[in-house]
């Protein structure tokens, strides 16, 4: 290729043949520059967000199952965080959000984490030995409308109507937040539909039904990007403590 811009450099035009030489080694170097950048994610990513979107059908059902169900979900213990519990003849949420985090290997779920805070569960154990009485129940839904083999970490919002807002799959689990770490923790999870994770090559897949929880407490756009779980800029600690 050097000689090539060398013997070209020597004439004080190009030939047509030249010209075509010149333009098709540019072709080519620019498909080479192309490949890279994509960095060959596109199959990760498409099968990342497959994963999420399972996920979101999955949550949704069992969501649904639970809120329609009349009467108790399960016999709360003395500790355990009644989440959803049964109220004047219908199953309510103990608050704005519930967040479920699961875990899935090739032999199936392994488990699963209710919290109203994603921080909340976050730090918990991911050996998943210390589920309540309503996560095991809950994780038996999952394991029946999601039964193909995943591996990686499932996570999930909704709302206090039962309403799955968005989901997200990764292959790794996310961190716990750090209150001494907040803006490189906010700047590490702020993503986009297929977006790699900052400082590692895993992809976190996305699946939302356009629904965003934005600073103002209306519904966003979900074309202007959004943080992990829809976590906006600032009151931060609302979503996480």
């Amino acid at each position: 290729m050097k000689n090539c811009f060398k013997k070209i450099r020597g004439k004080k035009g190009f030939t047509l043949v030249e010209l075509v030489v010149v333009v098709g080694i540019a072709a080519v170097m620019m498909v080479i520059i192309m490949s890279s950048l994509l960095n060959g994610n596109t199959e990760e990513i498409l099968s990342a967000n497959t994963n999420a979107r399972s996920f979101f059908t999955a949550s949704q059902l069992a969501l649904t199952n639970a809120q329609l169900t009349e009467r108790s979900l399960v016999d709360y213990s003395g500790t355990d965080v009644k989440y959803i519990e049964y109220k004047d003849g219908a199953n309510t949420l103990n608050g704005k959000y519930l967040f479920i985090e699961a875990r899935y290997t090739q032999r199936g779920i392994q488990g699963i984490h209710i919290g109203n805070h994603l921080n909340e569960i976050m730090a918990r154990d991911d050996s998943y030995t210390d589920m309540t009485s309503l996560e095991k129940y809950m994780e038996s839904f999952f394991g029946e409308y999601m039964a193909d083999s995943y591996d990686g970490y499932f996570y999930a919002v909704c709302d206090e109507n039962f309403k799955v807002l968005f989901t997200h799959f990764c292959e790794i689990r996310l961190p716990e937040y750090n209150s001494q770490a907040l803006s490189a923790y906010r700047e590490e999870f702020m993503v986009g539909v297929g977006t790699k994770l900052a400082n590692s090559n895993r992809v976190l897949g996305t699946c939302s039904d356009a629904y965003l929880i934005p600073e103002t407490g209306e519904l966003g756009n979900p074309d202007t990007g959004d943080y992990a779980f829809g976590i906006p800029s600032s009151d931060f600690d609302k979503y996480l403590a």
